[in-house]
């Protein structure tokens, strides 16, 4: 093939590799179609394209002719004027190194291209209207003996990749703002359909890792006590193989130190940044990956950090300002989601306690072996639990509320001292009542209440307790009795052997005297009359030494009634 004819073929190629590297509007493709189109039309089996940052004066290989090919390479930015591609994007000038391992070669990784067999690199600028936008960077085995038409094509490949790189970064950003209200306005929609803190720190994970093109991101909480971060999401891209470290004390990581100074942070390498610090096992472990690049912003509630979000890329990768705003702008919108959320959450287990505590206080209320009621002052009934309607032997709650209270006392003095004690106490503690059941009947019974006032000192309503004590009333008055049968049953015993003694003496003596009188003397009679007297003392003696029970009865009027011996015996009248 004649040389005009081959200078036509690589036109042709020329043509369609611009139609190709023009077709893509997607960032990372646009930087992929330049490399292939470079290794091949100039016949270099490995090809990268180097993305200016000049804000950071600093250039980072972003794309690879064969991703295969260029595994292991260490991917740092470069700062501009150092080494081979700095040089080239300082000085905005072609570079030619024939051999890499000459003393003054600007090539590093020399041991990288040396594995691989290549000796030779050529690095030409890519500009666009006098702005470094990136280097083109091409090796091979031999060195690069370029003719004008190699230069020619070289020069139309870059002036074409120039085009593409600004036209994909012009749509690159546009893209971006549209993804990113379209995130918003997701995040918005799950918002109006749930308000659970995970879900929605899980959403924000997921678009932010979209967003910004990263390897990785995670939401964290800002735990109130100990000002540590805790994981509460993470979004993971399938090939990169990265998991957070789920606790970062106080101020370590970036997440810690953008929580401090309340501003985003960055680090191309965390490792090797010294204002950074981590704790020796999360060291340890971001030591084997290679996601190391890190940009964090704080989530700021009124200017109050409760939270972070972090994006973690392969090391050396540069967050410009752009993507700095872009993270900063969501992670506003983020906060208040979250901020949302977690206000919701604690309503949500407020009320669950406070349906707890009702649910606790009305099975203690309905469970409890007492009567307890509330009632206004004028006597309305408001609520009775179960305990006082069996009590009061109402046939339901219903029957029992529309009494008044007052109609419940058997004795108006006992509501009236009721009322009296807590109008002036506002409480009644342990008073004796009598109440009237719901049949008729009466029972004793014990009552203590509290005034529930408004703050102004109104009475609301007043809430006690009512406990049936009639049984024990009776029981404390068999008690009663029965100490007192006792008492009196000691007392007669003792004061029956005291009289029987003397009297038994003056019934033998008064028998010998009467049987020593003669039969017509006038003191028989006396005599007869004393004895039938000592008989009935001692019939009286015989009933106090079998005592049973107590029987009174009323001798004299106005007087206290005296006890009954003949009732009180065993052998007693009934």
């Amino acid at each position: 093939m004649g040389d005009s004819e081959q200078r036509i073929a690589r036109l042709r190629l020329l043509a369609r590799l611009n139609r190709l590297i023009s077709s893509s509007l997607d960032y990372d493709q646009a930087l992929t179609a330049i490399a292939k189109a470079a290794s091949e039309i100039m016949a270099a089996p490995s090809v990268s394209v180097w993305v200016a940052d000049e804000a950071a004066g600093t250039v980072t290989v972003r794309a690879f002719s064969d991703d295969r090919l260029h595994d292991g390479f260490d991917p740092k930015p470069i700062p501009f004027g150092q080494l081979g591609v700095g040089w080239v994007a300082l000085h905005r000038r072609p570079l030619h190194v024939p051999d890499m391992d000459a003393p003054d070669s600007p090539i590093r990784q020399r041991e990288w291209f040396r594995a691989r067999g290549l000796r030779s690199a050529y690095a030409v600028p890519i500009l666009f209207q006098d702005q470094i936008l990136g280097v083109l960077s091409l090796t091979r085995a031999t060195p690069f003996i370029l003719d004008d038409d190699d230069r020619e094509l070289l020069d139309g490949l870059v002036a074409q990749a120039a085009v593409a790189i600004s036209n994909a970064r012009l749509f690159t950003a546009s893209e971006t703002r549209r993804r990113t209200a379209e995130a918003l306005a997701d995040l918005l929609r799950l918002l109006s359909q749930t308000l659970e803190v995970e879900t929605v720190a899980q959403r924000i994970a997921d678009h932010v890792r979209d967003l910004l093109h990263v390897g990785t991101a995670s939401v964290y909480h800002l735990e109130p006590e100990t000002e540590d971060l805790v994981v509460i999401a993470t979004s993971v891209s399938p090939e990169s193989q990265f998991d957070w470290v789920l606790v970062l004390p106080r101020g370590s990581g970036t997440s810690g130190i953008a929580v401090q100074q309340r501003a985003p942070f960055t680090a191309p390498d965390v490792l090797a940044d010294p204002r950074i610090v981590y704790s020796e096992g999360a060291r340890a472990h971001l030591e084997h990956t290679e996601y190391r690049s890190v940009l964090a912003a704080p989530l700021l509630v009124q200017n109050r950090p409760i939270g972070a979000i972090a994006v973690a890329d392969r090391v050396g990768r540069l967050f410009d300002d752009d993507a700095v705003r872009l993270l900063q702008a969501f992670a506003d919108q983020a906060a208040v989601a979250l901020e949302h959320a977690r206000l919701y959450d604690e309503a949500e287990h407020r009320r669950h306690q406070a349906e707890d505590a009702e649910e606790r206080l009305s099975g203690l209320f309905e469970r409890v072996p007492v009567g307890i009621y509330r009632t206004t002052p004028e006597g309305r009934i408001l609520d009775a639990n179960r305990a006082m309607v069996a009590m009061l032997g109402y046939p339901n709650r219903e029957t029992l509320l529309a009494m008044n209270a007052a109609d419940v006392y058997a004795r108006p003095e006992d509501r009236a001292r009721w009322r009296a004690t807590i109008e002036r106490e506002g409480m009644v503690r342990d008073m004796d009542v009598h109440l009237r059941r719901h049949d008729g009947s009466v029972i004793s019974a014990r009552e203590s209440t509290r005034a529930v006032c408004a703050p102004g000192g109104r009475v609301l309503h007043y809430e006690g307790t009512l406990e049936d004590v009639t049984e024990r009333k009776r029981a404390e008055l068999a008690q009663r009795q029965a100490e007192a049968l006792r008492s009196v049953t000691h007392l007669a015993n003792a004061a029956a052997h005291e009289i029987n003694n003397p009297l038994l003496v003056i019934t033998g003596n008064l028998e010998l005297l009467a049987r020593r009188l003669p039969a017509d003397d006038p003191n028989h009679e006396p005599i007869q009359r004393t004895l039938e007297a000592c008989r009935r003392i001692t019939d009286m003696v015989a009933h106090m030494g079998r005592i049973t029970r107590l029987e009174v009865r009323d001798e004299w009027p106005g007087l206290s009634a005296i006890l009954d011996l003949k009732k009180s015996a065993a052998d007693g009248e009934s």
